[in-house]
């Protein structure tokens, strides 16, 4: 799906999220279920915590009607979200709070899950990844509980995250993810890997973002003179919390390993 342009809060022209979805239904484009989202809207804007009674049926619901109006150009002059917020935005909002409210899931899957070539700070990063795929895809409208959707597909995306680091550590013994500062061993293998890397990297083969390859450059500077910034340090430097760059730094190292892998070079 094409995703359409809206109105941001600072009046200028903007695009909404290309992932944005909607289940449809004929309840979506009711002036009820408008307002009943952006009662919703308003609740979370308030600082709603994990703790305030809205139901999860009432959350999804109106991340759909939000996207369903994003899509489709707004309800109207006189039904639009509280505090200036575009529908764009409001789904954003609705998506992040619910997954907030859910995050235990993804840390209890993680106690119960073993990988071999994952340590728990990995899992939980692909659990997140799983958990917010798994918001932005349920169907509130067909009468299942999001907890055993989302639990299937955060079981998902530690399994590909797993298959995925078994078969790259199969390919590449060193671990050059973890260690791009450290001279390759000696080799043709190892040379020929840090030869495509590096290609990959000067051509950004793997599509990374700006901010992507600004995080992995301070992680990983490519000049072994420069110091490697810690997590904390990348995040002070960005302004996003350690976490949040441990995140983007994960995803991105997703994304040389599945270009690495598929190079027929390296095969």
């Amino acid at each position: 799906m094409v995703a359409p342009k809206t109105m941001s809060s600072n009046g200028n022209t903007q695009r909404a999220p290309s992932r944005m979805w909607y289940a449809e239904d004929e309840r979506l484009i009711t002036k009820s279920a408008a307002k009943e989202s952006m009662a919703t809207i308003e609740s979370i804007r308030r600082g709603a915590g994990a703790s305030e009674p809205l139901l999860e049926l009432q959350l999804f619901q109106a991340m759909h009607v939000c996207a369903y109006w994003a899509i489709n150009g707004g309800a109207g002059k006189r039904t639009r979200p509280p505090g200036g917020m575009s529908w764009a935005e409001a789904w954003g909002l609705i998506r992040d709070d619910i997954v907030k409210r859910n995050l235990a899931l993804v840390y209890s899957m993680v106690g119960r899950f073993s990988a071999r070539d994952l340590d728990r700070e990995e899992l939980a990063c692909e659990g997140l990844f799983g958990l917010s795929q798994a918001v932005e895809r349920f169907d509130p409208w067909r009468g299942f509980r999001f907890s055993t959707y989302a639990c299937h597909a955060i079981h998902r995306s530690m399994i590909r995250a797993s298959k995925a680091a078994t078969n790259y550590r199969r390919l590449f013994p060193v671990q050059h993810e973890e260690d791009f500062e450290k001279p390759a061993p000696e080799g043709k293998g190892e040379d020929l890997f840090v030869e495509r890397l590096q290609l990959v990297l000067d051509g950004n083969l793997a599509s990374l973002n700006h901010l992507e390859s600004d995080i992995l450059s301070k992680r990983f500077p490519p000049d072994r003179d420069l110091r490697r910034l810690t997590l904390k340090q990348v995040g002070a430097a960005v302004g996003l919390s350690k976490e949040r760059v441990r995140q983007i730094q994960n995803i991105a190292l997703a994304k040389l390993r599945e270009t690495l892998l598929a190079d027929p070079a390296l095969q």
